[in-house]
C-alpha cells in the first residue's frame, strides 16, 4: 500500500517538474549583438530587456524565443513572402537573339527585363523577383 502511495506521488511530482519546464515561445525584439551577427539582447511585450541567445541574428529582427531554463533561445521569426504580382509589359528592345531587354509597363515607365523568346512589340507577363522583372509571353487562356 505504502508503495502504491509512493508510486503515485512520485509519478505526480514527475508530471508537475516535466510541465513547469515547458517553455512557450514569445516573439521579441533583438536590441544588442556581440558584433558577429549573434543577438545578446532583446525585449519583449514588456518592454523589459533580457539576455538571450540568437545565432546569426541583428539588432532590430523579430525573433521568436524560448525560455529553456538556463538560457533563453531565439531564431529569427519566420515569415512567408507574398506570391508574385503578374504586370503586363510590351518589349520595346531586344538582344538581336530573340530575347527581350527592355519592356514599358502600364504607367510608361521602360524597364531592365529578362524576357527569353520575345520579340520588340510583343505583350508579356512579367514578375518583378526583386533582383530582375522576369517576362514571358501572354497567354491566351
Amino acid at each position: 500500500m505504502l508503495q502504491t502511495i509512493g508510486k503515485t506521488l512520485g509519478s505526480a511530482l514527475a508530471a508537475l517538474c516535466l510541465v513547469a519546464t515547458l517553455a512557450v515561445a514569445d516573439e521579441m525584439t533583438c536590441t544588442a549583438s556581440d558584433g558577429k551577427g549573434n543577438c545578446t539582447t532583446a525585449v519583449g511585450a514588456d518592454g523589459k530587456p533580457v539576455v538571450v541567445v540568437g545565432e546569426g541574428l541583428k539588432v532590430g529582427e523579430k525573433m521568436d524565443c524560448v525560455d529553456r531554463g538556463n538560457m533563453i533561445a531565439c531564431q529569427a521569426v519566420s515569415i512567408a513572402s507574398p506570391p508574385p504580382v503578374t504586370f503586363e509589359m510590351t518589349c520595346t528592345a531586344s538582344d538581336g537573339k530573340g530575347n527581350c531587354t527592355a519592356a514599358t509597363g502600364p504607367d510608361g515607365t521602360t524597364r531592365v527585363v529578362v524576357g527569353e523568346g520575345l520579340k520588340v512589340g510583343e505583350r508579356m507577363d512579367c514578375q518583378d523577383r526583386g533582383t530582375l522583372i522576369d517576362c514571358h509571353a501572354v497567354r491566351n487562356d
